[in-house]
């Protein structure tokens, strides 16, 4: 089998797929510059790989990745899961039986590549992870399984996501048999009911404390713990990782504005306010919002949704 994957959510579905099966060649993205240093670093999925003592390819477009498939035809499966690249009709003839996707969401519901971050953030109840067979469409193959999953109102896409790996990890093995197979073709998706969830970007990430406070809390729970939702204070930028929304403030608060109140750090927004629980301040490590409030000289002001070339 071949196995393409890129992220830490990917890691249990691989880990789990070399425990029951003969995993050729892992596929994941190239290793990327990170940190202050700019080294370079391997993906998750490509240090478990290593580990497994696998063998790995790292292409950089299409043609290397149809390049690395036929390195090993033949081979029987392919087993997607967050690898980042679409897969053309030639390369998933490569493998006799095709290729399924093990994707974090109750499919058709939220294709595409931010699932997790768009459940949460439109106050979904319930999500869960689909198995899938692979097209040339994006997630719209026909589905073979799928196991739900609750949300509660303190997720956030970092512990969901991290949930949702094992539960698919489990998905996979427990219908290897029928996606190896081949003689399971899948329930066809009911495409008026989807929905999709882009790549997210950098305004995904900017409160706008005009914004009803629970939607906005959800939003800080969908960017949590990266890239992190985040605003301006005293025009510098300040990450929110976490924060619950309340209808009913100690004080009327504008939009924006900050106080310290019952022992935490209140901001008023649409609605209500939010309690932040934890800030990340610039150039400091996260912690708890009211131990930040009690370390600013001076009055606590507000946070803007607008930068300082905006406002």
């Amino acid at each position: 089998m071949v196995f393409l994957g890129t992220p830490v959510a990917a890691v249990p579905a691989l880990r789990a797929l070399a425990e029951n099966a003969d995993v050729a060649l892992v596929v994941t993205r190239p290793d990327r510059r990170r940190g202050r240093s700019g080294r370079k670093t391997p993906s998750e999925v490509k240090k478990a790989a290593l580990d497994l003592g696998l063998a790995t390819a790292c292409p950089t477009d299409r043609a290397g990745l149809e390049e690395a498939l036929e390195s090993v035809v033949p081979f029987h499966l392919g087993v997607v899961v967050a690898y980042g690249m679409l897969l053309t009709r030639s390369m998933l003839e490569r493998a006799e039986a095709g290729f399924v996707n093990v994707h974090f969401s109750l499919l058709p519901r939220w294709r595409g590549a931010a699932p997790v971050a768009a459940a949460i953030r439109a106050g979904d109840g319930v999500t869960g992870v689909s198995l899938m067979r692979v097209t040339e469409g994006l997630d719209s193959g026909p589905v073979l399984a799928v196991a739900t999953h609750p949300i509660t109102e303190r997720d956030t896409r970092g512990g969901l996501t991290e949930r949702l790996s094992h539960l698919g990890a489990d998905l996979l093995v427990a219908n290897l048999a029928r996606a190896i197979s081949g003689e399971a073709a899948g329930t066809p998706q009911h495409e008026p009911d989807a929905t999709y969830a882009p790549r997210l970007s950098g305004g995904d990430a900017r409160l706008d404390f005009t914004r009803p406070a629970q939607e906005l809390a959800r939003q800080v729970r969908a960017m949590s713990p990266r890239p992190g939702a985040f605003a301006w204070w005293e025009e510098k930028r300040m990450r929110i990782l976490d924060a619950r929304w309340s209808p009913d403030p100690p004080t009327p608060l504008e939009a924006g504005v900050l106080a310290l109140a019952r022992g935490g750090l209140w901001c008023g927004a649409g609605g209500g306010a939010l309690v932040l629980e934890v800030v990340q301040p610039p150039g400091r490590r996260p912690m708890p919002g009211a131990d930040w409030a009690r370390g600013v000289r001076g009055g606590l002001g507000r946070l803007s949704g607008a930068g300082p070339s905006q406002s």
